[in-house]
């Protein structure tokens, strides 16, 4: 792992840790704060973020197809558990964070790789004290279903990483 990732992550961590979730992504939608690695590795865009909902973008390219030729499911599962969080984030209060709990997909055809510009749009059903749930749908420029998905996050307080105060 490169020095510079690390960095970055930290970055994102302390980051969030001292904004609310919808200032935070507003403010890496503007390019103000780096993408994650993982969205930078996959190919995702932050397209539009406002408070419950977010709308992430991919075109998906042959480093995303598996061995069958088309695009693999991961990557919409992945796509479709970036737009909720990102949708969760935008309802959670600054200091506090969540993770994903549970994730149900389901996929209503393949993805080929001629498909172009995908999009999930992610909308929070709820957030309460301790749970939060979302639901999104993948679709190309026609409005092509192609996915969708619900997921359960859990919410939770931040811990100070190691070295930083409380």
């Amino acid at each position: 792992m490169s020095t510079e990732r690390t960095t970055n992550n930290d970055t994102h961590a302390k980051l969030r840790r001292s904004m609310s979730g919808l200032e935070y992504m507003q403010a890496l939608m503007k390019g103000e704060i780096p993408q994650s690695g993982m969205g930078e590795l996959l190919g995702f865009r932050l397209a539009e973020v406002s408070e419950g909902r977010a709308v992430v973008i991919i075109t998906p390219g042959e480093q995303h197809y598996n061995g069958l030729g088309i695009v693999h499911g991961g990557l919409a599962a992945t796509l479709i558990d970036s737009a909720l969080g990102v949708a969760i984030n935008t309802m959670v209060p600054t200091g506090q964070a969540f993770a994903t709990l549970e994730m149900k997909i389901n996929y209503v055809r393949p993805i080929r790789g001629d498909v172009g510009e995908l999009r999930c749009v992610g909308n929070v059903i709820h957030v309460g004290g301790r749970v939060a749930t979302a639901e999104g749908r993948v679709e190309d420029a026609k409005g092509t279903l192609y996915a969708h998905g619900t997921a359960t996050c859990m919410l939770f307080r931040h811990r100070p990483s190691n070295g930083e105060s409380k």
